[in-house]
């Protein structure tokens, strides 16, 4: 399992000047070689892909000579997959598609390493990279040293390859560091839940053991809601001019990292839960094609077409991985209409959008929960209710803030269900 962390690069102004000249070196070779290709597909209809060919082509160019030569093989290598899409599509019927085209010459393409050519190493309590670069560079210059900014815990011992990316947005560079994670072979026990994805609560979970918790997500929708109402005061991007501003551009990357983060928050601290309860398995509703077939006006449109579920999947999914907990989809239909005792299923039976109250029995409960129930029956085979008559008991409440999340009740159920 391979996980890509991200830190930031600080250097001297005459560092970060050779640095801009590697990235503008990556993007000269590669439509250098686009413009050699493009010759041979227009004379031959057709272009010589293989390894000896390209290589050959790179040496021609010499802008080759400024970047190590495993990162100008990465180049090369991009060209040609670039060229197999296209083929591919051709092959496919899609004749109006055409070859590849030029990157613009402003353009700073990353450069990668592929495990020689960087290293990285401790000096005085502070991390930095040692880059390898072209041994016939105009400037003389071999190597070059910068500091690294990185979350802690980071081992780079395991660090595989390495991207040095610019960030025309922060107008940063960036070395995305490539590492293989080992995750654990078994899981910390063979307890099971089930989780209903909402967007009020973000997450409402029932485990094995008869425990409940609903984890709150009005923090992300005030958040959402927030941004929506900002980006309205901002010309959007259009058909004419689809060319983002510069402000509009600062209010999605704003949202988007404010976002992700309170994702990761949560999704840590559901797998931690899920380690301390012994969990191997996780059953997690999916909603599938909610946005494509269901038409609920404008307002609520646009709120369901700013519900992060898919991430907020994938974040789970990969930190449950590195614990050895298997994830599972299950259809979420009609999972909060249904009754989880009797089995009846009536729109009905749910009163509000978060109360749940069966026609036919009278059992009543959190929606959100009650859908939670029917995940872990559809992927189990099995109810995690301890009895089968009264109603549920209280869950426990998590709710977010910027930096953890916290729970305002003490009370944590033994059973599932209340005589």
């Amino acid at each position: 399992m391979f996980l890509t962390l991200k830190a930031k690069i600080v250097c001297s102004e005459n560092t970060e000047a050779i640095l801009r000249d590697c990235l503008y070196s990556s993007t000269k070779l590669y439509n250098g070689l686009i413009y050699h290709l493009r010759e041979e597909y227009e004379i031959n209809g057709k272009v010589n892909l293989s390894d000896s060919h390209l290589n050959a082509l790179t040496k021609t160019l010499p802008r080759s000579r400024n970047l190590f030569s495993q990162s100008v093989q990465q180049v090369w290598k991009e060209v040609r997959w670039a060229y197999r899409s296209f083929f591919a599509l051709k092959k496919n019927g899609k004749t109006k598609t055409r070859p590849p085209g030029f990157r613009k010459r402003t353009t700073l393409s990353p450069i990668r390493y592929v495990q020689h050519g960087f290293r990285i190493f401790r000096k005085n309590g502070s991390t930095y990279l040692a880059l390898s670069l072209g041994n016939s560079r105009p400037d003389g210059v071999k190597k070059i040293t910068v500091k690294l900014y990185h979350r802690p815990g980071i081992r780079f011992d395991k660090v595989k390859c390495l991207q040095i990316t610019y960030d025309t947005k922060n107008g940063s560079f960036e070395a995305r560091l490539v590492m293989e994670a080992q995750p654990k072979a078994k899981a910390p026990g063979s307890g099971k839940v089930a989780v209903d994805l909402g967007e009020t609560h973000l997450l409402a979970c029932i485990f094995s053991d008869g425990s409940q918790y609903l984890i709150s997500g009005r923090l992300i929708k005030s958040i959402r809601r927030y941004w929506q109402k900002v980006r309205r005061k901002v010309k959007p991007p259009s058909q004419l001019n689809p060319k983002m501003s510069r402000r509009y551009r600062q209010i999605q990357r704003k949202e988007k990292n404010t976002i992700s983060h309170l994702l990761h928050i949560v999704s840590k601290n559901f797998v931690q839960l899920c380690v301390e309860k012994g969990v191997s398995e996780i059953a997690i509703g999916y909603p599938k094609d909610i946005r494509e077939y269901l038409n609920q006006g404008r307002y609520l449109n646009q709120r369901l077409h700013a519900w992060p579920f898919a991430k907020l999947i994938e974040y789970i999914h990969y930190k449950a991985q590195l614990e050895g907990i298997k994830v599972y989809l299950v259809d979420e239909a009609n999972t909060s209409q249904t009754c989880p005792i009797c089995g009846l299923t009536n729109k009905k039976n749910r009163k509000s959008r978060g109360n749940f109250e069966c026609e036919k029995c009278g059992i009543s409960s959190h929606a959100d929960l009650v859908g939670a129930i029917n995940i872990y029956q559809r992927a189990y085979h099995v109810s995690p209710l301890k009895r089968s008559s009264g109603c549920l008991a209280q869950p426990v409440v998590w709710r977010l803030n910027a930096h953890s999340i916290f729970s305002p009740t003490i009370h944590e159920p033994e059973s599932s269900l209340v005589a």
